[in-house]
């Protein structure tokens, strides 16, 4: 055997996948212990899930699913190190400080560090991105927080604050960009203010930088 076939390993791991294949290159096809690399390469945290098969007369084509990225998230056991999760909230590996693909763009997940409650912040994003892909492009980090989600708009510039319920279709968005269409309306008003409380149904509260009150509504 002298040919091995990776099919749906990202970029970025696939000097981690050929130290596990390399072993088969060299040895006859039809003797090839093909559970154990497989099985290792299943229990990587970024793997959903892998296989691999034997293509007479010289071959073996592995396919991997992997689990892709949607959120980084600064881990305290190790050493504020920031790694990629999943949308089920699992870590997937450590960040390289590059992207795995031509189209990342992670938001920042803080506050907590518990699968439910990234897997609260994945699926907030996630959200997003199928409601209003605009929006989440303005998102540089989410923090998890008791009352939702607490999420900073680069481009406005501002915190925004969403319910626990932000999760669920229709919930975010259509206030986020109701809070934007007014943004020019607050600022003729000098309404403009750093934080936005959107929980609210219909209404926006507003809380100016040092403000420790209940805001405007």
């Amino acid at each position: 055997m002298n040919r091995v076939v990776l099919d749906g390993v990202p970029e970025a791991r696939r000097a981690e996948t050929e130290e596990l294949t390399d072993a088969w290159i060299g040895r006859p096809l039809l003797f090839l212990d093909l559970e154990k690399p497989v099985a290792e390469l299943s229990r990587r945290s970024w793997v959903a899930a892998a296989s691999a098969r034997r293509i007479v007369p010289d071959t073996i084509a592995v396919r991997v699913v992997a689990r892709p990225p949607v959120a980084l998230v600064a881990r305290a056991d190790k050493g504020g190190e920031l790694w990629t999760i999943d949308r089920g909230g699992s870590f997937t590996g450590p960040y390289s400080g590059r992207a795995l693909s031509k189209s990342d763009d992670f938001v920042v997940l803080s506050g907590a560090s518990d699968a439910p409650a990234l897997a609260r912040g994945a699926a907030f994003l996630e959200a997003i991105r199928v409601e209003d892909p605009a929006l989440l492009a303005r998102v540089s980090d989410v923090a998890l927080v008791p009352e939702g989600f607490c999420v900073t708009d680069r481009v406005a510039r501002a915190r925004l604050l969403f319910g626990p319920d932000a999760a669920e279709p229709g919930k975010a968005a259509p206030l986020w960009r109701a809070y934007l269409a007014l943004r020019p309306e607050l600022d003729r008003h000098a309404l403009s203010a750093a934080e936005a409380d959107l929980r609210f149904a219909g209404r926006i509260v507003l809380k100016a930088p040092g403000d420790s009150g209940r805001g405007k509504t």
